[in-house]
């Protein structure tokens, strides 16, 4: 189950200000009670979370400054919050991530959603 973009917006928005310069990603794939790792540490839940990522360098490729927070589904606490120096997937992220918050329209860790008007003719033409 997929959680709602305002929903993890709103639960993002908990663990990180929204800073020029920095793009906030939130997984709309909670993690289920239990161990979960935030960050390259385990943290324990009683409760389902959601993974936030933080990228303080858009665009810097593999290793660069970033943080992780963990925000618990039912109180809206967070859980945990560590910095870090590498994005949680090489290139993109999985399609469950979801941009959380792009002051500086930066984000390039997740596919942009569907727009037709910006396919090329080639595209448009294999696709009739």
């Amino acid at each position: 189950m997929l959680l709602p973009d305002d929903q993890v917006r709103s639960l993002a928005s908990i663990a990180f200000e929204a800073a020029p310069g920095a793009v906030v990603y939130a997984d709309r794939s909670p993690r289920a009670p239990g161990e979960v790792e935030v960050g390259g540490q385990r943290v324990a839940t009683q409760n389902p979370s959601v993974l936030i990522f933080r990228d303080a360098a858009p665009g810097a490729n593999w290793m660069h400054p970033c943080s992780y927070a963990l925000v618990d589904l039912v109180t809206r606490s967070v859980l945990a919050r560590t910095d870090s120096d590498r994005p949680p997937a090489f290139g993109r992220l999985p399609e469950s991530w979801a941009v959380a918050s792009d002051p500086g329209g930066l984000a390039d860790l997740v596919r942009p959603a569907h727009d037709d008007s910006r396919q090329s003719s080639s595209q448009k033409g294999r696709e009739s």
